[in-house]
């Protein structure tokens, strides 16, 4: 008998168990191949979430800085700071008359008050310091 002849039974034997090996082998590296271009792919699609929404934030944000530089460079205009000074602080320009509208809701009653304005300020003038008024204004005197 010829040695290949004898051992031919189990070369065949061996060729039979290998190839279901061999698939059983590219199966689990195809299986971990595409696990982990899936994992890789959903982690992309989240970083691109992410960036659309800090994207969109970043415009909201520069929208409003836009809004608030323009507020700023409005209230810093002399015009605005007059109105202020005129509105909050009741100052007025110098020669210039004011008047004090009482009853706005009916204009039978508007008057000027140049000159009584003037009398009247000087009547409630307070000699009080700023510190004393706040007192008096948080624990009122009985």
């Amino acid at each position: 008998m010829p040695r290949d002849s004898r051992f031919a039974p189990r070369r065949e034997r061996r060729l039979k168990l290998r190839w279901p090996l061999v698939f059983a082998a590219s199966g689990a590296l195809f299986l971990v191949a595409g696990v982990s271009t899936v994992r890789e792919s959903y982690r992309e699609w989240k970083i691109d979430q992410e960036i659309r929404q800090m994207q969109a934030e970043i415009e909201r944000l520069e929208g409003r800085k836009l809004t608030l530089a323009e507020l700023i460079q409005r209230l810093d205009s002399p015009d605005a700071m007059d109105k202020e000074a005129r509105t909050r602080l009741g100052l007025r320009k110098p020669g210039e008359r004011v008047i004090i509208l009482r009853g706005a809701e009916d204009p039978a009653t508007w008057q000027d008050d140049g000159e009584a304005a003037s009398e009247e300020a000087a009547e409630t003038a307070d000699d009080r310091t700023n510190p004393e008024r706040w007192l008096d204004y948080f624990f009122p005197r009985p």
